[in-house]
């Protein structure tokens, strides 16, 4: 803890409580344990079970308050903090030991003397124990909520470091592809002015959707396969016969679940940028639901000199599923066909 006060919060605070009430009943019932196997009397059993379940309470919840009144007077001061903290807890657990003893050996009709030095070395060593059970107790619980902590912060880094990547990857591939629509449309219009027509409309469509979508890092399956599916038609108005395409849901209610934005159509924009194909040897891209994983898979007749964008627009969609979902993207070649599947969040409290 460089800085004390950063590493402390309510949060702590609520937790070490939970483990001050913890730890009261599990040595209190330890004590009842032992008291009772070594058969004393019933009256001392009860008497020495209640002075244990009090004096741990009051311990605890002591060391609890003089923890935060160090974070409070020694915000900067790691050895200050320290000091103060460990002798002054260590105090407190002497003094209550010392404070309840009297009472309790009165109620269970237990003789003892002032200057018996044994009997003072028993509450030492009993009043030292206890307060550095809690006290490493005490520091784990804040040890591991501020790595908690540190790795939600972690996550949300990663999380704005996917979302700059994948508007970078928006920034790449949008220009890339109006310029080669732009080039369609001329030659669909030389060769046939309705096509031509259609792929205008469809263009149209697409850019429009990409605009909507463009500032959202998640949307529904619906939206994203009819973003997909509008892509796709363009392309088929470009490469006919050569592409073929299927899109093959089997339970409705899962286009109502969401998958991050812009996360299919880059998988078919990918399968026709890095593969070869014909009217003789077309490529077949397969968009379908499996359980509740969504696969994007095509044929694989790879180019022998394919462009580089493939891993880094997988890595993207492979890091923003699994910050956004908690679930890795799976990635399978069999030589014969390419396939990407990630998880649908049907879940409302994703990440995002």
């Amino acid at each position: 803890m460089n800085n004390i006060s950063k590493s402390f919060s309510p949060l702590i605070l609520r937790e070490i409580y939970k483990m001050n009430l913890f730890l009261t009943f599990l040595i209190s019932f330890i004590a009842l344990f032992f008291l009772v196997i070594f058969k004393n009397s019933v009256l001392l059993v009860v008497v020495m079970t209640l002075k244990s379940f009090f004096y741990i309470l009051l311990v605890t919840f002591s060391l609890s308050a003089i923890l935060e009144l160090c974070v409070v007077k020694f915000p900067n001061d790691i050895f200050k903090f320290r000091l103060w903290r460990y002798g002054a807890s260590f105090c407190s657990s002497i003094i209550l030991e010392m404070l309840l003893w009297p009472f309790f050996a009165y109620m269970a009709d237990i003789a003892w003397r002032h200057d018996d030095l044994e009997l003072i070395a028993t509450f030492l060593t009993e009043a030292l124990f206890v307060a550095t059970l809690v006290l490493l107790l005490q520091d784990f619980a804040i040890l591991r909520l501020a790595k908690t902590k540190a790795e939600m912060e972690n996550s949300k880094l990663q999380l704005r470091t996917a979302e700059a990547e994948n508007l970078l990857l928006k920034q790449q591939i949008h220009p890339h592809f109006l310029f080669n629509s732009l080039n369609t449309l001329k030659a669909l219009y030389k060769k046939d002015l309705t096509l031509g027509e259609h792929y205008l409309i469809q263009l149209a469509g697409f850019l429009r959707a990409a605009v909507s979508l463009n500032d959202s890092m998640v949307t529904t399956l619906e939206e994203e396969l009819d973003f997909c599916q509008n892509y796709l038609e363009m392309q088929k108005m470009r490469f006919g016969e050569a592409l073929e395409w299927d899109i093959k849901i089997n339970d409705p209610e899962m286009l109502k679940s969401t998958v991050p934005t812009f996360s299919l159509q880059p998988l078919a924009e990918n399968a026709i940028k890095h593969n070869r194909f014909t009217k003789q040897q077309p490529l077949h891209i397969k968009i379908e639901q499996k359980g509740d994983y969504i696969s994007v898979s095509n044929t694989i007749n790879t180019k022998e000199a394919g462009e580089t964008s493939l891993k880094s627009g997988l890595a993207n969609l492979a890091e923003r599923c699994l910050i956004w979902s908690g679930n890795e993207i799976i990635i399978n070649n069999d030589g014969i066909t390419f396939s990407v599947s990630f998880k649908v969040n049907t879940d409302e409290n994703h990440n995002y």
